[in-house]
């Protein structure tokens, strides 16, 4: 059987699809996200060339391999209605952090390293962890415990800041340990 599958910006030949009673297997949409990590489409790539938000320059590709972000994915056969989208913070075919990845690391960074409190040896020590926190790995709990350990011992503006920087992008699970 074969089934005549047209796209078209994105559209399927409906007709041909029904009229050869085939399946059409599901894929993702390209997204548009901006340099900060406002997801500005899940749906369509190269939406616009700068977010709304924050007026930051848009990508809807890796700046490391060239690969699509992956934006929502779409089932022809099934209609959602709202969806669940993600924005993703690596690359799925490179593994490289994406720039809002890699901004939320830095300026955590950047944070820690005004605190007066917390010696080179241990500011190194939670640098060192703060990619973990961001992914869920084996090596995720002992962020935590890094993370659990030090930064207590920094001002209360920098614990502030750093939970400010983390609370949106990290797991529910690093939250809860973290924070309670």
């Amino acid at each position: 059987m074969v089934v005549s599958i047209v796209l078209t910006s994105f559209r399927v030949n409906w007709y041909n699809l029904l009229r050869e009673g085939g399946v059409f297997m599901g894929y993702y949409r390209g997204a548009t996200i901006c340099l900060n990590g406002h997801v500005v489409s899940n749906w369509d790539k190269n939406y616009q060339k700068h977010c709304k938000e924050c007026g930051s320059q848009t990508i809807s590709s890796c700046t490391n391999c060239d690969a699509a972000i992956e934006g929502e994915y779409h089932e022809p056969s099934i209609m959602v209605i709202g969806g669940t989208y993600q924005r993703p913070s690596h690359c799925q075919e490179c593994g490289h952090a994406y720039p809002w990845t890699e901004r939320v690391i830095n300026n955590a960074v950047e944070l820690l390293s005004l605190d007066e409190n917390i010696s080179e040896e241990h500011k190194l020590i939670i640098k060192n962890a703060f990619p973990d926190l961001m992914v869920e790995t084996p090596a995720t709990p002992v962020a935590v415990a890094k993370y659990k350990t030090y930064v207590p011992k920094a001002a209360e503006t920098v614990q502030n800041g750093l939970k400010n920087i983390f609370v949106d992008v990290v797991s529910e699970a690093v939250k809860k340990s973290i924070w309670g």
